[in-house]
């Protein structure tokens, strides 16, 4: 890597949302969501309380739909992936909760 070329891998992602905290891995949860339900991401604004609703609504489905849980309905590491993106959307979904 040379001064003048940045590292593609570590290059901050300029679409990636302002209020977001989550990992990588979790922001390409998120997009796939937001994309299914075609939810904009802004990046410098957290969803409505509709969208986050839409969102939490998908991630539900993506959950259940791909290998969220084991035989014994035990969440897998994808599964705590997506549970840990719904508890941070709810705040947004469903504000008089918090």
């Amino acid at each position: 890597m040379s001064a003048g070329h940045p590292d593609r891998h570590t290059a901050p992602d300029p679409d990636r949302p302002a209020w977001f905290a989550g990992s990588d891995e979790k922001l390409t949860v998120l997009r796939r969501a937001a994309e299914a339900r075609g939810v904009a991401l802004d990046p410098a604004t957290p969803p409505s309380e509709e969208d986050a609703q839409e969102l939490t609504d998908r991630l539900a489905g993506i959950l259940l739909a791909e290998g969220g849980f084991d035989g014994d309905w035990q969440a897998t590491p994808f599964g705590d992936l997506v549970e840990g993106l719904i508890d941070a959307l709810h705040r947004y979904a469903y504000p008089d909760e918090h």
